[in-house]
This record gives C-alpha cells, structure tokens and sequence, in this order.
C-alpha cells in the first residue's frame, strides 16, 4: 500500500492531487486483488488506465506549452508506463489472474509510480515554479 507519506509533494499543487488520486485507485486495486475479486480488479485496472491516461495527456500538454526541456524523455517513460499497464491488463483479461496484478503492483507500479513523481516530475514541478517566478518578476 502507498502510504500518504511516500507521495512526494511537489511544488505545483495540481500535481500533487493527481498523484494522490493515482495512489488512492492503486490502492483499492491492492484490496481487490488480497481479495480476489476478479470483477472489481477488472474495474480499478480500467479506472487506473483511463485516470493515468488523462493524468498524461494533461502533464504532456503543458510540458509542450511551456517548452519543458526534457519533455520527450518524459513523455517515453509515459508511453512505456502506459504500455506496460495495458500488457498487464490484456494478460488479466486473458486470465483472470489477480496473482499477476499483485506481482506488477509489488514489483513496478507501486515503486515506479513514487520514483517517477519523485524524479521526473519533480523536475517538471520546479521547472514550473522557477518559470512561474520570472514571469512574475518580469511582470513587476
């Protein structure tokens, strides 16, 4: 279980909410899947696909706007994240094997989704607030 603790808090406070979501649907997916109820594990991994889709598009449009550096980088380690929860999803549908959907949320998600808040939209956050701070000094 992600614990309210180990989301990074960062500098813009819309990214904050969005990884608190993210943390609160990966956690209902851990409760399904300890109980194996295959139709909710069914749903949440639909809930999380679509709420990390959005989530994406919506940082991948604003990184595009304000010229973020390094968002191609960031954009990849999306379209990878996005595609390996698609395979996972495709197998469970295959399968209806909860014990694979344990297995990706204790051996990736979990960690990958902390580790990518706390790196690359770290950077993205603080790229932000420093842009946000000389338009305001420029505005003065």
């Amino acid at each position: 279980m992600i614990t309210l603790d180990q989301i990074p808090m960062l500098a813009v406070p819309s990214m904050n909410d969005r990884h608190l979501e993210e943390s609160l649907i990966i956690n209902r997916l851990e409760v399904a899947v300890a109980n194996n109820d295959i139709d909710e594990v069914y749903l949440i991994l639909r809930e999380l696909l679509e709420h990390t889709g959005l989530h994406y598009f919506d940082e991948e449009a604003l990184m595009e706007e304000t010229l973020f550096p390094t968002f191609k980088t960031h954009k990849k380690e999306h379209d990878r994240h996005l595609g390996e929860l698609r395979s996972v999803i495709e197998y469970f549908d295959k399968h209806k094997d909860p014990r694979a959907v344990s297995a990706y949320i204790e051996g990736s998600l979990s960690a990958w989704t902390l580790h990518h808040a706390d790196t690359m939209d770290r950077m993205l956050a603080l790229f932000l607030e420093e842009r946000a701070t000389n338009a305001s000094a420029a505005a003065k």
